[in-house]
């Protein structure tokens, strides 16, 4: 770490609402400064221009981290918007001067490479959570992100990829050596018993505490496929009348997702409880885990649940299969699937001891491939790379 002593490291991310790619970001900041490095993070509100920050923010200032809030950062595509946000932080990394620039999210990649490159930084690196062009959209659209895609690896000096899943998938052309593989870590946490759990989960909303949880944790954003563990639940409620979908996180699906509910007569089986701050101490109140996505990098909320020894049944996308070998140490069903969610779901309801077991063993695969130490040093490895 002495090899970091000194050295003027500026993060950047679109967004500053919580999510996974924002504890990345947090953790690396963090173990960064501890080792002597100066660490800057830069990042946009919640996902409109001027847009008040998120838990991000508040945690990085928490760590006494220095911050710059980037007001025309946002998710949402448009040219006028896109050239403020580059002038903008353009402007930070001409003032701040740092030695290192590491860029997460795909806005943040493509304008943080162009306004590193246009200032001059030695070593761009750029970490793809998962490829913008595996979303879905039409094929003009996934065309133009692919390209874009392209033009961030081509201005960065190295791109991290989370799996072997988005190192095979990179639009690379010409450009697949500056790509390395760097998985996803976990670090040990504190976890509250499932009594307390429930306990504390339901202080607003009415959720029976002994009934069986079906939780998942995530934006609600279409990506995350909540309306497929919705519509699986559906199909479950007649044999398993006991069993409720708790939803931890917010998001711009939260109107859409409760139509969905109320239209397939289960509201009073489905809680979108909302944001919970410090949601994974809160893990062990699941009798289940579900991550419906369609797409994903490598997840550190999969991570979470494998580290709290929970049973889970995930989509076979992205990363998903690095952590989960089917039927070994947890379930894969097909993106989109409900039918696939709906048997899986039954299978563990109906063999509570597969799904102990499933916990266990993924808790020990969490433990001896996903440390967070491990993320730690290899990724100083890439920043040390000439």
């Amino acid at each position: 770490m002495d090899m970091v002593r000194g050295k003027k490291i500026l993060f950047v991310i679109t967004k500053s609402n919580w999510g996974g790619a924002q504890a990345y970001v947090y953790a690396l900041a963090v173990h960064l400064q501890k080792n002597g490095a100066m660490v800057t993070v830069a990042f946009g509100g919640t996902g409109r221009p001027g847009a008040e920050t998120g838990l991000l923010a508040l945690r990085l200032r928490e760590a006494g981290m220095a911050i710059e809030v980037l007001s025309s950062f946002a998710r949402d595509v448009s040219l006028p918007q896109e050239l403020c946000a580059f002038k903008e932080l353009r402007a930070v990394i001409q003032r701040l001067r740092p030695d290192i620039v590491h860029l997460n999210s795909s806005k943040a990649g493509g304008l943080g490479a162009l306004a590193a490159r246009t200032t001059g930084v030695q070593k761009i690196i750029y970490t793809a959570h998962g490829w913008a062009h595996r979303e879905s959209r039409n094929s003009l659209k996934k065309l133009f992100v692919r390209f874009a895609s392209w033009i961030t690896i081509v201005l960065s000096h190295t791109v991290i990829v989370v799996s072997g899943l988005d190192y095979r998938d990179a639009p690379v052309l010409f450009s697949r050596k500056k790509l390395v593989v760097v998985r996803n870590g976990s670090a040990p946490f504190p976890l509250l018993s499932k009594k307390e759990a429930r306990e504390a989960l339901t202080k607003n909303a009415p959720i029976p505490l002994e009934a069986t949880w079906l939780i998942t944790q995530a934006e609600l954003h279409p990506n995350k496929g909540i309306a497929v563990a919705i519509t699986a639940l559906q199909k479950i409620i007649s044999t398993h009348p006991n069993t409720y979908l708790v939803v931890v996180g917010e998001g711009e699906e939260r109107a859409a997702l409760e139509e969905l509910a109320s239209t397939l007569s289960i509201s009073d089986h489905v809680f979108l409880i909302g944001f919970v701050t410090d949601s994974r101490t809160y893990l062990r109140a699941a009798d289940i885990f579900l991550m419906p996505s369609y797409k994903e990098g490598l997840p550190i909320a999969l991570l979470e649940a494998g580290f709290a020894s929970l049973p889970v049944i995930a989509s076979n996308t992205g990363g998903i299969p690095e952590v989960i070998e089917d039927e070994k140490n947890a379930l894969l069903v097909a993106p989109g699937s409900t039918s696939e969610l709906a048997a899986a779901i039954e299978s563990l309801l109906n063999d509570a001891e597969k799904a102990q077991h499933f916990g266990k063993a993924l808790h020990a695969c969490v433990l001896k491939s996903f440390s967070e130490e491990r993320m730690f040093e290899e990724t100083l490895s890439v920043y040390l790379q000439k």
